[in-house]
């Protein structure tokens, strides 16, 4: 059994930010003239590059027309959701279980983002489906798996989230194993997209887990944290906040030989914008303040769930949807502030 790390007490209060990461940090990712600290750090490596990017929903149908988004906003980074195993439970990867890799309409938008200047993440897992985490046997197939959807698509940039809430039982071990084969074999830039329990708990104990199991295989990686689908009492910004640092507190336990600044440059936040589906609602403040805290902490990236949610065309729905926010919204209003996050000074 994983055991949570403990975590330091939330104030509510944001932090001081250190100064920023471009004046102190090397390329390689070590902090220029630190001292070398005691413990366990996290590992050098390639480190996922992009700033921000929604996840593009694969599994519900119509597609979205994410071409559409680039040429409104200007942003074409997105992350692919979801690949799983096959439909008959294989380890060959498919969009959603269903579609092929291939897929023409998928490829198309793809083709159309890249045209806009944009980068594909791929994503692995998600909240429903049959896993090719666990339908894949052992860590070379899982890690050819991985490939193949990464060659489909052209990238080099691979999201895993796992997500255990459903009894789906998964090795961390055997995810570690392949993502250490991809990352030495072809350099695969790895974020592990992970679930967070409540502002005091932080992340889940199966998260750590992962975390703990990729560090021992040597994988350097951005840790996602998924600032959505918990309890909470007052505020929800605040609750999103304060989750995140509750999580860089564990992460920072987990990394005591890696400098704070290097931790959080290794951790991204991703909410889920609009009406949720735990009856929690994101409005556009809650996502401007998450953002402005991702930035002013030194987070090294900000997503949120879905974008095909990104506008206000049901405003007043009492459920969660796959195609609107649920609230009263312009189109493309999380986007653009999410932009936020990467834009200038």
């Amino acid at each position: 059994m994983a055991v949570l790390v403990t975590a330091p007490m939330v104030t509510g209060e944001t932090p001081t930010p250190e100064p920023a990461l471009a004046d102190v940090v090397e390329a390689g990712g070590a902090a220029a003239d630190a001292p070398r600290r005691a413990g366990v750090a996290a590992p050098e490596g390639p480190l996922p590059t992009v700033g921000m990017a929604p996840y593009v929903d694969l599994t519900t149908p119509p597609l979205p027309a994410i071409t559409d988004m680039a040429d409104a906003t200007g942003h074409a980074d997105v992350v692919l959701a979801f690949v799983l195993a096959g439909a008959d439970g294989s380890c060959g990867p498919t969009w959603g279980g269903t579609t092929s890799l291939a897929d023409p309409a998928v490829m198309a938008r793809v083709a159309g983002l890249k045209s806009r200047g944009g980068t594909v993440t791929v994503s692995s897992g998600g909240a429903l489906g049959d896993y090719l985490e666990k339908a894949c046997p052992d860590a070379p197939s899982l890690a050819r798996a991985y490939g193949a959807a990464l060659d489909a698509v052209g990238t080099d940039h691979l999201d895993v989230d796992v997500e255990t809430d459903s009894g789906r039982e998964v090795s961390p071990r055997r995810i570690a194993e392949a993502l250490a084969l991809l990352q030495r074999e072809r350099g695969t830039r790895v974020t592990l997209t992970v679930q967070i329990d409540g502002v005091s708990e932080g992340m889940s104990a199966d998260a750590v887990d992962l975390v703990r199991e990729t560090t021992t295989a040597g994988v350097a990686a951005r840790v996602n944290l998924m600032v959505m689908n918990f309890s909470y009492e007052g505020a929800w910004a605040d609750a999103m906040t304060g989750a995140a640092r509750t999580a860089v507190g564990q992460l920072e336990a987990l990394w005591p030989g890696s400098d704070p600044v290097d931790v959080r440059r290794r951790t991204g936040v991703t909410f889920m914008l609009g009406r949720n589906d735990m009856d929690m609602t994101t409005t556009p403040e809650d996502a401007r303040a998450v953002v402005e805290d991702a930035r002013g902490n030194g987070y090294g990236g900000v997503g949120f769930w879905a974008l095909a949610r990104d506008n206000g065309s049901c405003p007043g729905t009492e459920d969660e949807t796959d195609d609107c926010s649920g609230i009263e919204q312009e189109p493309w209003a999380f986007t653009r502030i999410a932009q936020g996050f990467t834009a200038a000074p």
